[in-house]
C-alpha cells in the first residue's frame, strides 16, 4: 500500500505542476476514507472470515489500480477522478491492515504475535523495494499508467499465496446488527485504559512519522530534483528499512517488556526524522528514510500486537481496527505536512514533525510502562 501511495501522490504531482499542497489534500482525502471505514472493518474482520475478507480486497485493488492505468493512459484521469480514488484507496486500506494482522493472530496466537506480524512485513518488503524502484523506471520510460498496470498485476499475483492458506480462525457468532459491533468497537477504547492510551500515542506518531511517507514523492521531486527512477530508490530506501526492522523483529519481537520496545523505538525514530529533513543528497536520504522506517516499523509492529493482547478475545478485530483508526491520522499529517511545505518548505515541517515524536514519547513514557498484557497466558 506505501508503494501504491507514493506513485497516487507522484501522479498528483504531475497534475498540479508539483503542488505540495495537492499532495497533502490527497492525503487527507485517503485519511478521510481510512477513518470513517476502519471501525466499520473491524467489526466485519470479527465476523467473517479473514482471509475470505482478503481476497475480496485483492481482488478490488487490483482492479483499481487497472482502472487507474486506463484512465490516465487515455488522458482522463483528472483531479477529481484521482481524489475520488484516493477515498476509496483509504477504505481499501483500513480494510486490509485490520484483515492482515488479525489473520496473523489465526495462524500464530498470542505468544508469537510480534513475530508473526514481523514476517507478514516481511513478504511485503520485496514490492517495496524492487516493486518501488521498477515502479520508478517504468514512470520514466512509458509513463505513471504503466506503473498502475504493474501494480494491478502485482495485487492480483499476490492472492495466489493467499488463496492456499486453510487457517480458520474464530468469528463472532451473533445476531446483532453489523453497525452495533462497529459501535461496540467504539465503546472498547472508553472503557479500556491501556487500549486508550496505545491509541493516542498511535494517533501522534502517525501524524507526525509514518506521514513522512505522504511526502516521499514531494522530497524527491522539490528537495533532491531527482527524476522518476531516483523517486524510486528513494522509495525503495523505506522499504529497506522496513525489511530489516521485520526481520530483526521477526527473530527478536516478542519482548518481556514491550511498552519499553514501543518507547525507545519512537525516540530513535525522532531523531531520524530530523536527520531526513536535514539531508540534501539521494544517498544519504535513502539512508535517513531506512532509518526512520526502521525505528516506526518495529515500534508499530509492538504496538499493534500490544493493541491484541490487551483486548477481549472475542473483539481483536475491533482492536485492530482502532489502530487502523489511528493510522489513518498518517494521511491527515500528510495533509498538514502539505500545507505546511507550501508556506515554509518540505525540510522544516519534517524537522518539527521529528521534534514533536520525540516529545509526544518522553511525555507519555510514564502512561505506556502502566500497560501490561491480559491475554499472554491464553
Amino acid at each position: 500500500m506505501n508503494v501504491r501511495m507514493a506513485i497516487h501522490g507522484w501522479l498528483v504531482l504531475e497534475l498540479t505542476e508539483d503542488s505540495a499542497f495537492w499532495v497533502g489534500i490527497f492525503a487527507f482525502i485517503l485519511g478521510l476514507g481510512q477513518v470513517l471505514f476502519s471501525l466499520v472493518a473491524g467489526a466485519i474482520v470479527d465476523r467473517f472470515q479473514r482471509r475470505s475478507v482478503l481476497l475480496a480486497e485483492g481482488t478490488l485493488s487490483a482492479a483499481v489500480a487497472w482502472g487507474l492505468a486506463a484512465t490516465v493512459y487515455y488522458g482522463v484521469a483528472g483531479l477529481p477522478v484521482v481524489m475520488a480514488t484516493a477515498f476509496l484507496m483509504g477504505c481499501q486500506r483500513a480494510l486490509r491492515f485490520t484483515a492482515t494482522n488479525r489473520m496473523v493472530y489465526d495462524i500464530v496466537g498470542p505468544r508469537h504475535l510480534v513475530n508473526g506480524v514481523a514476517l507478514w512485513r516481511v513478504s511485503a518488503t520485496p514490492m517495496m523495494i524492487f516493486g518501488a524502484v521498477l515502479a520508478g523506471v517504468l514512470i520514466d520510460l512509458a509513463g505513471i499508467w504503466a506503473a498502475y498496470a504493474f501494480m494491478g498485476f502485482s495485487l492480483l499475483l499476490g492472492l495466489i499465496p493467499l488463496s492456499l492458506i486453510r487457517v480458520r480462525g474464530n468469528v463472532e457468532r451473533t445476531g446483532i446488527t453489523l453497525f452495533k459491533q462497529t459501535l461496540d468497537g467504539l465503546k472498547l477504547i472508553s472503557i479500556n485504559r491501556s487500549l486508550r492510551t496505545l491509541f493516542t500515542v498511535s494517533v501522534v506518531m502517525e501524524g507526525l512519522g509514518f506521514a513522512f511517507l505522504v511526502m516521499i514523492p514531494v522530497v524527491a521531486k522539490t528537495v533532491l530534483h531527482v527524476s522518476g527512477t531516483g523517486f524510486g530508490l528513494l522509495q525503495a530506501g523505506v522499504g529497506l528499512g522496513m525489511l530489516f526492522s521485520a526481520f530483526f523483529m521477526a527473530a527478536n519481537g516478542d519482548a518481556r517488556h514491550k511498552p519499553t520496545v514501543i518507547f525507545v523505538c519512537a525516540l530513535a525514530s525522532g531523531i531520524a526524522m530530523i536527520g531526513f529533513a536535514i539531508s540534501r543528497s539521494l544517498p544519504l536520504s535513502m539512508l535517513m528514510a531506512a532509518t526512520v522506517m526502521a525505528f516506526l516499523n518495529a515500534y508499530d509492529l509492538t504496538l499493534g500486537a500490544l493493541m491484541q493482547l490487551v483486548s477481549p478475545p472475542n473483539m481483536r478485530g475491533r482492536a485492530v481496527s482502532l489502530h487502523s483508526l489511528a493510522i489513518s491520522f498518517t494521511a491527515f499529517g500528510g495533509f498538514v505536512m502539505g500545507v505546511g511545505a507550501g508556506l515554509i518548505g518540505v525540510p522544516i515541517v519534517l524537522a518539527i514533525s521529528g521534534g514533536g515524536i520525540f516529545a509526544n514519547a518522553l511525555g507519555r513514557r510514564r502512561a505506556l510502562m502502566r500497560i501490561e498484557e491480559r491475554s499472554s497466558a491464553e
